[in-house]
């Protein structure tokens, strides 16, 4: 069984709770998400989630919080409380933790335990080679040690992106599954084997289809059967006039009678480009489900995904907010794309640095000029007449 779409349902099947499964699943990375980032189809975002609640058809109710670091930037904290009818208890932590760049280094996930207590659950550990992705190691706690459990392995050439699963067996890794990405076109498709008798065999495959602004508008699910490929699923993207998709359609193949059934549809509504609310029913008596409630934001530069029946999100913009809270300066814009304000008292210079520490420009004016730098993160250090220093991260786009 694949380990991205599928990832959810293992964890439910395992742990027996949509809300482990839940945070399990956010834990884990989303491989095709990553490959759609690396070919441009996903932007970063100045909007960021700021609380989100959700439901299941069970009852199960929960409430995330998210925590953004000093320079309100980054992401470094996902609180969740959970209601089972007696009131919002404590139930489980995501913590991030990135390098200069703004790579996420480790995700490490703890779960709460009655008597106020605090425990390890899994952890993420991210790898990168020229500024791309290359590994990622995932880890379970058990008897107080971190166990390997899996690994993905990158690899880039061009327009083929792969993926290679492994397996840790207690002593050693052992490759597992093989994901192949090829971008062709508006089209990219994810061809999907498993290691037997020393060969990968064809198992699945998906084929996304990208319209002009490079939006995913279907992705087709098919299956390898007696040495060919057949229908499974299909997902069906429907945008509004903002570019934001206020629908998703599931279609089910019937063999039988050669046609695509509609299964459950996902709607959602949006304010400003971001989905607020989103809730999910089946098609035929229009009875609500759980579901993968994608929550598009930033006008769809990215999503976080939730299963239930209904979620409502609320969103920070970041522009313009002084990134050091603990500063004595500010400076605008953020992200900054021209130049950069700096409002500082005494100021005396500027230097921007490049995240190896290259000094890559120094400025006497407030007004600094960044269109000749590269898009990224950079370190700003403002000097006043004392000569004291005090630095802040940038973002030049």
């Amino acid at each position: 069984m694949k380990k991205g779409l599928f990832t959810l349902a293992v964890l439910v099947m395992a742990f027996g709770n949509v809300g482990f499964a839940q945070h399990k699943a956010n834990l884990k990375s989303n491989v095709t998400q990553n490959v759609l980032k690396h070919y441009g189809v996903r932007d970063e975002t100045t909007v960021v989630p700021q609380t989100a609640a959700w439901h299941t058809v069970d009852g199960e109710k929960y409430r995330t919080t998210y925590t953004y670091d000093e320079y309100d930037y980054y992401l470094i904290n996902e609180f969740t409380e959970m209601d089972e009818g007696d009131g919002w208890n404590d139930f489980y932590v995501i913590n991030y933790e990135y390098d200069f760049a703004g790579n996420v280094l480790e995700i490490q996930a703890e779960e709460y335990l009655y008597g106020d207590v605090w425990v390890p659950d899994a952890r993420a550990s991210f790898s990168y080679e020229g500024g791309e992705l290359s590994e990622v190691i995932y880890q379970e706690w058990e008897n107080g040690n971190w166990v390997n459990d899996t690994k993905e392995v990158y690899n880039y050439n061009g327009n083929v992106t792969t993926v290679l699963y492994w397996d840790w067996n207690g002593n050693n890794w052992s490759s597992d599954e093989l994901w192949t990405y090829t971008r062709n076109g508006n089209t990219l498709e994810v061809l999907i084997q498993y290691m037997q008798g020393g060969a990968w065999q064809n198992d699945e495959k998906e084929t996304y289809t990208l319209d002009f602004d490079e939006h995913v508008t279907e992705i087709l699910y098919e299956l390898w059967q007696n040495n060919a490929w057949v229908n499974f699923e299909k997902v069906i993207y429907n945008y509004n006039d903002d570019g934001c998709f206020d629908s998703k359609l599931l279609q089910g193949w019937m063999v039988n009678s050669s046609v695509w059934e509609d299964d459950i549809i996902c709607r959602f509504s949006y304010v400003d480009g971001n989905a607020v609310h989103g809730e999910a029913v089946k098609v035929e008596g229009g009875i609500v489900c759980d579901e993968e409630l994608e929550m598009a934001y930033g006008y769809n530069a990215a999503t976080k995904t939730f299963y239930g029946t209904e979620v409502d999100m609320t969103y920070v913009d970041l522009t313009g907010v002084n990134e050091n809270a603990q500063a004595n300066f500010k400076v605008y814009p953020v992200p900054a794309e021209n130049e950069i304000q700096i409002q500082a008292k005494g100021f005396q210079k500027a230097e921007i640095y490049s995240v190896t520490g290259q000094m890559m420009m120094e400025s006497l004016s407030e007004t600094v000029n960044v269109s000749q730098l590269a898009s990224g993160v950079y370190l700003l250090k403002v000097y006043d007449q004392s000569g004291r220093t005090e630095a802040q991260r940038i973002v030049v786009k």
